[in-house]
C-alpha cells in the first residue's frame, strides 16, 4: 500500500490560483512563506480588542503560530507594549476608558517602529467612534483593516466637513461653486 504524505499546502493549491503553467502563483509561495516565518519567529502580538472578537482573534493568532496578548491596561501599557513585535487596535467595543490605552499603545508603537493594526469598526456609528478613530490614524498605523463602507467612512471624514444627529453620522456635500 502506498504510504500518503503531507502536501505543502503552497504548492498543492486551486488550479485556479495557478498560472499558464500549472505552477502555484507567486502570491500563493509568498504566503506560505510569510506564515512559515510567523510560525518560526513566533511574535508577541498585543490586541487591544473588542469583547465580540477577543477570543477569535487570539486562536487565529496562536493558530498562525503567533503569541497573543490581550492586554489593554494603562498602568502595563509602558512596561509590556515595548517587547510587542506588533499591536492590534479593534474598536469594536469602543469605550472612554479603553480609548486612553489605545491612543497610549498605539503611540509607543509609532515611537518604536513596531508596526500596529488599526481595525475601525463601525466608525461611522458616533461622532465619538469617528473622532477616536481620527486621532488614531493620527498615530500613524502601519495597517487600516476594514470593510468597504469602514474605509470609505474614514477617507470621507478626513476630506470632507461631518454632522452627528441622534448619534448617526452624516457627511455634508460639499457644493462646488461653477
Amino acid at each position: 500500500m502506498e504510504q500518503q504524505t503531507q502536501p505543502n499546502p503552497a504548492t498543492n493549491i486551486n488550479p485556479k490560483a495557478t498560472n499558464n503553467h500549472n505552477q502555484p502563483s507567486s502570491w500563493a509561495k509568498k504566503a506560505w512563506r510569510l506564515l512559515s516565518d510567523v510560525r518560526v519567529q513566533s511574535p508577541l502580538i498585543q490586541c487591544i480588542t473588542n469583547f465580540v472578537s477577543m477570543d477569535l482573534m487570539a486562536n487565529t493568532l496562536l493558530s498562525a503560530g503567533a503569541s497573543p496578548a490581550m492586554l489593554h491596561s494603562l498602568e502595563e501599557l509602558n512596561d509590556f507594549t515595548p517587547c510587542c513585535q506588533a499591536l492590534c487596535i479593534n474598536v469594536g467595543t469602543l469605550t472612554p476608558s479603553w480609548l486612553p490605552s489605545m491612543k497610549s499603545a498605539a503611540q509607543l508603537c509609532s515611537q518604536l517602529d513596531i508596526p500596529w493594526v488599526l481595525d475601525p469598526v463601525a466608525i461611522s456609528a458616533s461622532g465619538f467612534r469617528l473622532k477616536a478613530c481620527m486621532e488614531l490614524v493620527e498615530l500613524k498605523p502601519a495597517v487600516i483593516r476594514g470593510n468597504g463602507s469602514e474605509i470609505i467612512a474614514l477617507s470621507m471624514a478626513f476630506t470632507q466637513p461631518s454632522k452627528v444627529r441622534n448619534g448617526l453620522l452624516f457627511f455634508v456635500p460639499i457644493r462646488s461653486e461653477n
